[in-house]
């Protein structure tokens, strides 16, 4: 262990280029969030506010309406997509400029409802304690359904019977955990959980079969040793929280969906976990349908480093795409 020359104050977790934890609790995050405040997004005329959903604890969310179509005043029904950004499970932010962006970019390519959850992070609220902000987000759209709950936007609007889960990276690990729960337990009030998007997948264990490039493979020798700084006690990259297909993992038969989507990108040192995500699924007895969708030549997270980009507006309509059809 090093010393902080600055105090003396001991580190006791290190993820350089990410965070830094000290005895004394205090966290150093390296990558600072870019807040961008709600509004009515110009380009698409998306509007978004935030939202509390668990106020004690601090988890909220940002909420955005897709306008109605063609501009008209009637909306049909929407369908809701609750979604979890990215950052290594102890970075980013719902409110970051670039997350913003692609949810609003989401929910006007796909007319839903995106419910963007602002969840706690680790290691103040490590993996797997920080899976139950999602769930709680969840059951505060279930809380909805009939007419019931404080968000006008969703007793309003809301088409309960297509509540989809979905995220980026760390994000896309938490929605698979939160559909994994959806497979044992009711989020409430009759709802249940259509289908599951799954962005740049956070898993790890195993052979990536990647051809990615000399960025990617420092990528993931980061998200390799950032691993035990956010789950503390891990036993390694075969722990189930990371690699859902890893010997002793629950059965992805018990996935609480009818559908997935698993979105990779052909040069992120990750898109090997996603691709046999897939196959295992489609292995394990599970009854539903699952697609893959590969973006050629790019990296993990690209739509967010590269918004505007034909292959990120390709990523934006596969998602609209499959959410069409049910």
């Amino acid at each position: 262990m090093s010393n902080d020359d600055a105090g003396g104050d001991e580190v006791i977790l290190d993820a350089p280029n990410f965070i830094r934890v000290y005895k004394s609790g205090r966290v150093e995050r390296f990558l600072p969030v870019d807040f961008a405040p709600p509004s009515t997004d110009a380009a698409t005329g998306v509007s978004s506010k935030d939202v509390s959903i668990l106020p004690q604890a601090g988890v909220s969310a940002r909420i955005y309406l897709p306008p109605p179509a063609s501009g008209g005043a009637h909306r049909a029904k929407l369908p809701v997509l609750v979604f979890f950004h990215g950052g290594g499970f102890c970075l980013g932010s719902a409110f970051d400029a670039a997350v913003h962006g692609h949810a609003n970019r989401l929910a006007a390519g796909t007319g839903a409802i995106v419910v963007s959850v602002e969840y706690r992070l680790a290691p103040e609220c490590p993996v797997p304690a920080l899976y139950g902000d999602a769930w709680a987000a969840l059951q505060w759209v279930a809380a909805h359904a009939g007419g019931q709950g404080p968000e006008p936007w969703l007793t309003a609007h809301a088409d309960f019977g297509r509540v989809h889960l979905g995220g980026e990276s760390a994000g896309a690990n938490i929605a698979h955990h939160a559909a994994m729960r959806a497979g044992a337990e009711d989020p409430g009030h009759g709802v249940r959980v259509n289908s599951l998007i799954l962005i740049h997948p956070y898993f790890l264990g195993g052979d990536n079969n990647s051809e990615t490039d000399e960025m990617g493979v420092a990528l993931l020798r980061e998200m390799v040793r950032l691993w035990p700084v956010v789950c503390p006690g891990t036993s390694g990259c075969d722990d189930p929280w990371i690699n859902p297909v890893a010997e002793g993992a629950p059965s992805l038969s018990a996935l609480g969906c009818r559908r997935v989507l698993v979105c990779v990108a052909g040069k992120d040192a990750m898109r090997g976990r996603g691709t046999v995500y897939c196959e295992e699924l489609k292995g394990s007895g599970w009854r539903g349908e699952v697609e893959a969708w590969e973006a050629d030549g790019q990296g993990h997270g690209f739509h967010l480093l590269l918004p505007m980009s034909k292959e990120a507006m390709a990523q934006v309509t596969a998602i609209a795409e499959f959410l069409s059809r049910r």
